[in-house]
């Protein structure tokens, strides 16, 4: 595959031969690396096509530069073995060409020389068109690495079993047909023998019509309901007799019991049946050197129609938990298995029963990975690591990579564990859409031995359960520099084509040093929208502790967490289509350390995209979501900014029951503010809701709410109606503030009414000339009648008068 790009060739630059390094021109033609002497430098000629001599693609007599990974034509390559040809790459064992000097898998060897590049560009030593040649290089050097491990394919162990017809479509369905059939397990249960020959005359009767395959599920069936595993032994060593009648009398076995027990039963059946004995991938397994050194296993093989099958009655019976307690579960994984599948982690002493067309060695079997159940059952395929059962750091980065491809409905997770704790921000999981295929990061931050479970989930099924489909161990024996983490992502994040923009290469946010927020950045398609909600270590919500919005001047959502005390808390961001009118699905997790967090945390009120869309912002109260309520003032105040093209209105609900009256919304010109009002009626708790519209709209929509917890009120008020239409938009009342007239008292009007022709005063239906309006302020006394009193003003010449303002 031929990767499309554009680089200037540096002429200021020259690469070393002998490790490959650029090197200001400066310093030819010593190495500054590795201090090799380059006085004859071998150039390219332009007349033909040339090899690249790190990735071997053949580039066009007119590039300058290799088109895959940016190497410049003048690199020699060195020749590692030169009886066979070809050399082992020490790092991940690749047999590679003894035409290309770093292996085409790992690259190692050159992380040196890329460090050194990097150094010289971040000290500004090399010129700009080097530093552009060294960030495509590293932005194509993991899928190049990616694409190479795709077409590698002779480090691959072809396994095929020995009897093709062995699982031919009618043994498949006889096979699951005695399986799926309930009535046997049901009928074997009900089994109470008191002798073997008891049991061996009950399974004869209940079975002499049956297929042998039948009579072998029984006796499995039988053994895994009633014999256990013997634990105490195991992990003691001190293993009793386990011979049939001994293990039939303790209802007790370890695997040489249970494999002998089976043999017997066959036998009674007439069915042809051995004990094998070999080496297997069980609890407590490890790869080292010594895990081979004797046998640890043993099972059996049944011939059924001229072909033989694998069985193990001992995993088939049930497991170890992490207590060391064995847990009874009747596995038909184990019965009548495929060989190529149990030669993952069972591994006969002699390889006849292997099964196999070609046996495999004791070494390729320890590069296996060790693999349940659920692998092929979802038909998992691992690319990489497959020479080698364990897991590396890539050469120069902190993390290792595994490559798996699962089909569709598949959708994989990971644990990554240290001394079986778990390791927070260790792993990321990201399916690749465009190749198919799941590329799973592990980051460790320290030494020691570590554990990867990948998990599976067939989101086809109805019980959507996870399993355990693929265990490596990563064991790191240095101290990583530079260490990273990766908060956690779902299989949504990718399939939505989310980006984190910041924070990069961590999992964790310390919010500390005066900081009282964290911020995440988010780019996301533009018919994708985010929503989020802050948890602590219980898992509780924690109100009021998010702000996620989109900005359109940055172009990204912003994701904004208020911690409300010291602790650690999951930053949960949760994504959908906007046609999706179902839930939003969860897509990154990240954590947060919060520290010296004030008495008094930041909140935020709840706000919506139009909030942000219109630029509003919220003068007072700051970082707060709830009003405090005063004794001694009937009311609270809001102040917001918002531009001149811009309405605000308000309302207050009580218990969800709006409150009439209850709300003033005015613009005050001196200030260029918005000063929302409100005023409860009772007692309890209260939704403070500002709306906004352009002046060319029509129709307002809530931007903001706030809440208040009213405890105590001396005096109830009303404020007056300010009518609401685009010419009253901007009308502000100075006094009286109460909407709420006594009759006979004397009153002074004063309010604004921008830009009105003429007013007047309407007092029991008598017109009443203001005795001062200029400037477009109304000042006049009056008395009040026993009717409202309101204010009228006429905008055009010729136009009808509008009540603009009333008090009742």
């Amino acid at each position: 595959m031929t990767t499309d790009i554009s680089l200037p060739l540096a002429s200021d630059i020259w690469s070393c031969i002998a490790c490959t390094s650029l090197n200001p021109l400066s310093t030819f033609p010593m190495c500054q690396i590795c201090e090799t002497d380059n006085d004859s430098i071998i150039t390219v000629s332009t007349a033909g096509n040339w090899s690249c001599a790190v990735c071997t693609y053949i580039n066009g007599s007119t590039t300058q530069h290799c088109e895959i990974c940016g190497n410049i034509p003048n690199i020699l390559p060195s020749i590692k073995n030169e009886d066979d040809g070809r050399w082992e790459c020490p790092c991940c064992t690749y047999d590679n060409s003894k035409y290309i000097d770093t292996c085409i898998i790992c690259e190692r060897g050159t992380q040196r020389h890329m460090d050194k590049i990097m150094s010289d560009v971040h000290n500004n030593c090399l010129h700009n068109s080097q530093s552009s040649l060294i960030n495509s290089f590293n932005s194509l050097k993991n899928d190049t690495m990616i694409d190479r491990l795709l077409t590698a394919t002779n480090d691959h162990t072809k396994i095929a079993v020995a009897d093709p017809q062995a699982f031919n479509n009618g043994f498949v369905e006889q096979r699951q047909q005695a399986i799926n059939t309930h009535f046997y397990r049901k009928t074997v249960e009900s089994w109470n023998p008191h002798s073997l020959q008891q049991l061996v005359e009950t399974m004869k009767g209940f079975s002499k019509d049956y297929s042998r395959a039948n009579q072998c599920w029984l006796s499995f069936c039988w053994i895994a309901y009633n014999i256990g595993y013997d634990t105490v032994s195991y992990f003691s060593k001190n293993y009793p007799d386990q011979s049939v009648e001994e293990v039939f009398r303790t209802k007790k076995a370890i695997c040489g019991g249970y494999s002998n027990l089976y043999k017997y039963l066959c036998d009674q059946l007439a069915i042809p049946c051995k004990v094998i004995s070999g080496y297997a991938k069980g609890y407590g397994f490890e790869h080292d050197k010594n895990a081979l050194y004797e046998t640890n296993h043993a099972w059996n093989a049944v011939e059924i129609e001229q072909s033989w099958y694998l069985i193990d009655s001992t995993w088939g019976s049930g497991y170890l938990d992490k207590h060391k307690l064995f847990k009874r579960h009747l596995n038909p994984y184990y019965f009548l298995s495929r060989p190529d599948q149990m030669i993952y982690n069972h591994l006969p002493e002699n390889e006849i029963w292997q099964l196999l067309q070609r046996p495999i060695s004791r070494t390729q079997y320890m590069q296996m990975p060790e693999v349940y159940p659920a692998f092929f059952e979802f038909n998992i395929e691992l690319i990489s690591p497959r020479q080698q059962a364990h897991v590396a750091l890539i050469l120069g980065q902190p993390y290792g990579l595994v490559l798996i491809r699962a089909p569709a409905n598949i959708e994989l997770t990971a644990h990554f564990n240290l001394f079986d704790k778990k390791v927070n921000g260790g792993c990321r999981i990201i399916f690749d859409s465009k190749k198919e295929l799941y590329l799973c990061y592990f980051a460790p931050n320290r030494i020691g031995k570590h554990d990867i479970t990948i998990f599976g989930m067939d989101n086809d099924s109805v019980e959507k359960l996870q399993k355990p489909v693929l265990h490596i161990p990563f064991d790191v024996t240095e101290m990583i520099q530079n260490p990273v983490s990766f908060p956690m992502t779902t299989k949504a994040f990718y399939d939505l084509n989310l980006e984190v923009l910041s924070p990069k290469k961590t999992h964790l946010i310390k919010v500390d040093n005066g900081t009282k927020t964290a911020l995440i950045m988010i780019r996301a398609p533009y018919d994708v929208e985010l929503v989020g909600h802050l948890q602590d270590k219980s898992q509780n919500n924690i109100a009021n502790a998010h702000s996620i919005y989109y900005d359109k001047q940055e172009g990204f959502w912003k994701c904004y967490f208020a911690p409300n005390e010291n602790g650690m808390f999951d930053a949960h961001i949760f994504a959908r289509k906007q046609s999706n009118t179902q839930r939003y699905t969860l897509v990154v997790t990240f954590q947060i350390e919060a520290k010296e967090i004030s008495k008094s945390p930041l909140t935020y009120p709840h706000m919506w995209q139009l909030f942000h869309d219109l630029n509003l912002e919220v003068e007072s109260p700051k970082n707060c979501s709830t009003i405090i309520w005063s004794k001694t003032v009937p009311y609270v105040e809001i102040l917001m900014r918002a531009s001149n093209n811009v309405q605000l209105t308000c309302s207050i609900h009580n218990n969800d029951v709006y409150v009439e009256n209850g709300t003033l919304a005015q613009f005050n010109r001196e200030r260029n503010l918005w000063q929302l009002l409100f005023a409860p009626q009772r007692t309890g708790e209260h939704k403070l809701n500002i709306f906004a519209k352009q002046m060319t709209s029509v129709k307002s929509a809530v931007v903001v709410q706030f809440n208040m917890h009213v405890t105590e009120l001396q005096r109830p008020m009303k404020f007056p109606i300010i009518y609401s239409h685009i010419k009253t938009s901007k009308i502000r009342i100075y006094e009286p503030i109460d909407g709420t007239l006594k009759k006979g008292s004397t009153v002074l009007i004063h309010c604004m009414i921008p830009n009105a022709t003429d007013v007047f005063i309407m007092v029991d239906s008598k017109s009443i000339t203001p005795q001062e309006y200029q400037n477009s302020i109304l000042k006049t006394k009056l008395i009040v009648g026993s009717k409202d009193v309101v204010v009228y003003a006429k905008y055009e010449q010729g136009a009808n008068y509008e009540s603009v303002i009333a008090y009742f």
